[in-house]
């Protein structure tokens, strides 16, 4: 039986955080959609989608290997996302450790639509 990427990174996120259990956060993310003008109020219906998976800061492996188009600003910090059943977008907001922070730039990882890689900025 073939074992997927979202299975291999859901082993690896669970054997660290089992072994160093601050590394690993609780993560969502969040964004709004636009939905039907209401002509009474003279405003748009909006809809917020919260998800849910895991987080882990990488301060080890440098961005700009996996995002070399990317110019990194000094309050941007470069975190490996899991358990995301959604490719985040750009400016969606991601939040761990209890801190809001938007999202610049995303990586795919293999292009499974499980793994990724983004940038964040701390709101």
């Amino acid at each position: 039986m073939a074992t997927t990427v979202a299975e291999i990174a859901a082993e690896a996120f669970t054997a660290v955080a089992a072994e160093i259990t601050d590394a690993i956060q609780s993560a969502t993310i969040s964004y709004d959609t636009q939905g039907a003008y209401n002509a009474t109020t003279g405003t748009y219906a909006t809809t917020t989608t919260t998800l849910t998976g895991r987080s882990v800061v990488d301060q080890v492996t440098p961005a700009r290997d996996i995002f070399p188009d990317y110019v990194i600003g000094p309050r941007d910090e470069m975190v490996l996302l899991e358990g995301f059943t959604t490719v985040p977008k750009e400016t969606w907001t991601l939040t761990f450790s209890g801190k809001d922070h938007t999202i610049m730039a995303v990586q795919d990882i293999v292009s499974a639509g499980t793994l990724f890689y983004v940038i964040v900025r701390r709101k």
